[in-house]
């Protein structure tokens, strides 16, 4: 059997515009160097400050579109990531797990049980979980684990 051996992943593959740079990192690499000399710009015309004590402001405002180009959180590029992210914080899509003792009936929610210290699960409860395999279905005993 013939066989060829592929070193890459061609679904990786980005199309190159200048040297090594794709056109996200080009326009990530404008922006930030943009940013960065009208920020400088800004410091020295308007405000009137010596740009070399204000760096850390301007390496600040160029950042994120350093990060925009160049970081991939999860493997993802940014332009993916952001709002699958902002979607996952501000959103309350979750779905909770519910044990299947509850589901299939064998224990009342805990919003039914009453409040006992120190005794969390009822007699009844501890002898259904000490069932093993096939034991713990009977259809006509209402005890079906789910």
């Amino acid at each position: 059997m013939l066989s060829v051996v592929v070193h890459k992943n061609i679904a990786e593959y980005q199309p190159k515009v200048v040297g090594k740079l794709t056109m996200r990192t080009l326009i990530s690499l404008v922006g930030a160097l943009g940013s960065s000399v009208l920020t400088a710009l800004y410091i020295y015309f308007v405000l009137g400050w010596n740009v070399g004590d204000c760096m850390i402001f301007i390496y600040a405002v160029s950042l994120p579109f350093w990060l925009c180009g160049f970081f991939r959180p999860k493997g993802m590029p940014f332009e993916q990531f952001l709002p699958l992210w902002i979607k996952a914080k501000l959103s309350t899509d979750r779905i909770f797990y519910t044990p299947s003792l509850y589901l299939s009936g064998l224990v009342r929610t805990p919003e039914h049980t009453s409040r006992k210290k120190g005794k969390i699960y009822d007699k009844q409860y501890r002898k259904e979980r000490g069932l093993k395999g096939i034991e713990a279905y009977a259809p006509r005993a209402h005890r079906v684990i789910i």
